[in-house]
């Protein structure tokens, strides 16, 4: 168990320590009042206590219990405060680690399961941290005093004829746990692929309503949340046995105290104080009991939780800097030198790429759906892992620059636009937060958005709603785009970033982009040749293969695939990839 927490327990030992001792003192304050009260008993029935003895007797058992109080209040202080703390380390460090991976981590992991160690998970270890750190002991060194104190005080043969039992409480309490973790290990599993299915449903609610699929999505999700309450009912029936035990194995304790106490006290060899000091340490020794099979049942519950996160964890990037990688490039060239990549479990997607795109160039990149283009950008972000020695820029490897200098240096608008739950300011002032209303002003009339502000209630301060619930697939693109302006990179990579808006804003936003030249480097992949047929170089890519490259001009005269496309794109037909 402590090897999992270690590195908790090493950063957070102070504070432990301050609990830990606290609780120690509050065990051994609460040993005290029962052998008071014993006394007590003892000296009414030999009738040997005035009322002076008496009110000091409750004076002396009021102020224990006063400072029971107030040291119960520093172990729960410092113990609850380590659960609260390794909460939020665990988030912190679960959400740096997501925020570093590529993008083949995320497919290996699910969003469900993925927020299921974030949450649940993670509220298992706090229990046991916080909680499970106080059953631990009341489980195991408070008996340990009350035992002691029962044979120096009371009788040692009483004693050990009452706690005969207990061995037998914990055989039982550790097939349980062994039980309890292995079924806990499969519900939360469980939860992994219900919370998947929920992110679904809640994304696609527009397709779902469309095609009339509520029936469906109702019965497959009734069937997930059907095997979540088997899987923890299998741990509540488990966890229901600890109750029954502790009360039986209590019960049979009480037994013996009672008829082995009277036999002693006939004796002669224990009186009827000490029986009562017996009695009411025994009765504290209930809650050890309790605390024994709660312990059990949370340390076996963080314990899976605790694995599942540290396979997070222990994940290692695919992309890691180099250690004396450049942190900042400038007026960027861009060479791609017999590049090949091919994603985890699947053929080469890119083959022998040969590119050269000049700082301040443009280039269009066109060809059919599943040709390569999205791909091909998306290695310059190093979203993947794969050979960058092959990818140069300004005559040095890819690697040898670091992430966040690369991405830095570009602005990326993706097909599949993310919209934040925020408002549309914020959403397209992430890319640049110290922008100037001027800048940002700017930027949204390159994307030609200015046109729709008006139509929102709150103009730019309009919540977008999650995922921008709210907006039009135009105007998500147009943020995405208005975004990537703001940020004035020195390479904009815009792919298939306009599928969505109409002919004539699409003309706007290509006039601006025309306009932004000799600013930077300009990638635009698209499938309508209007988009690029102005730029300075377009590639055509098919099967992952570069098949035609040139000028507008030049790829007409070559009479393939691009100038096939041309005329049935400019006739009005419909777009064909044959």
């Amino acid at each position: 168990m402590f090897k999992e927490f270690r590195w908790f327990i090493n950063s957070y030992k102070r504070n432990l320590l301050f609990g830990i001792t606290f609780l120690l003192l509050s065990d051994i304050a609460g040993i005290f009042p029962p052998y008071l009260i014993g006394e007590l008993t003892d000296r009414i029935f030999e009738n040997t206590i005035n009322l002076d003895s008496f009110i000091k007797f409750v004076a002396l058992l009021a102020g224990i219990v006063i400072l029971k109080y107030f040291l119960a209040m520093g172990w729960s202080f410092f113990i609850h405060r380590g659960g609260n703390e390794i909460e939020l380390r665990l988030r912190d460090m679960l959400m740096s680690k997501f925020l570093d991976q590529s993008m083949e981590f995320f497919e290996e992991n699910s969003t469900g399961s993925l927020m299921g160690k974030s949450t649940n998970d993670i509220t298992a270890v706090s229990d046991m941290i916080g909680f499970g750190t106080l059953a631990m002991f009341d489980a195991t060194v408070y008996p340990l005093f009350i035992v002691i104190v029962m044979i120096i005080s009371v009788s040692w043969k009483l004693t050990l004829a009452t706690i005969i039992p207990i061995p037998l409480l914990a055989i039982l309490v550790k097939i349980l746990g062994d039980k309890i973790y292995n079924k806990f290990e499969k519900a939360q599993q469980a939860f992994d692929k219900l919370n998947s299915f929920v992110l679904e449903d809640v994304v696609g609610i527009r397709i779902i309503n469309v095609f009339n699929l509520q029936r469906v999505r109702r019965q497959m999700f009734g069937e997930k949340g059907q095997e979540l309450k088997d899987k923890n009912l299998e741990v509540a029936k488990y966890r229901a046995f600890f109750r029954p035990i502790d009360l039986t194995i209590t019960a049979i304790s009480f037994s013996i105290a009672i008829f082995y106490g009277a036999v002693l006290i006939n004796r002669g060899e224990i009186s009827i104080g000490k029986l009562v000091s017996f009695t009411f340490y025994l009765n504290m020794l209930i809650w050890p009991m309790f605390a024994l099979g709660n312990f059990i049942n949370i340390k076996n519950q963080a314990t899976a939780s605790m694995h599942r996160i540290q396979e997070v964890l222990d994940y290692e990037e695919e992309i890691v800097d180099k250690v004396d990688a450049i942190d900042k490039i400038e007026n960027p060239s861009i060479s791609f030198r017999n590049f090949s990549f091919k994603y985890p479990d699947s053929d080469y997607i890119l083959k022998d790429i040969n590119l050269e795109i000049p700082y301040g160039t443009s280039l269009g990149v066109l060809g059919k759906t599943g040709s390569g283009k999205s791909t091909l950008l998306k290695q310059l972000l190093k979203y993947y892992d794969g050979d960058f020695s092959s990818i140069i820029i300004n005559g040095r490897p890819l690697d040898d620059y670091t992430t966040r200098a690369i991405r830095e240096t570009t602005g990326n608008v993706p097909q599949k636009h993310m919209i934040f739950s925020k408002t549309i300011k914020e959403n397209i002032m992430l890319s640049n937060p110290n922008a100037t209303e001027e800048e940002l002003n700017k930027a949204i009339e390159m994307a030609d958005f200015k046109k729709d502000i008006k139509d929102f209630p709150l103009g730019l301060d309009t919540l977008c709603g999650e995922r921008g619930v709210s907006l039009s697939g135009g105007q998500k693109q147009r943020i995405g785009i208005a975004r990537a302006f703001l940020k004035d990179p020195e390479i904009l990579i815009l792919d298939d970033a306009m599928s969505a808006v109409d002919g004539k804003t699409e003309r706007n936003i290509i006039n601006n982009i025309n306009g932004r030249k000799n600013k930077g480097t300009l990638i635009l992949a698209c499938h309508r040749i209007s988009q690029v047929m102005n730029l300075d170089h377009i590639i055509v890519l098919e099967d992952g293969k570069i098949i035609e490259e040139g000028s507008h001009a030049k790829l007409m005269e070559l009479d393939g695939w691009y100038a096939t496309q041309f005329v049935r794109q400019m006739a009005g037909g419909r777009y064909s990839e044959e």
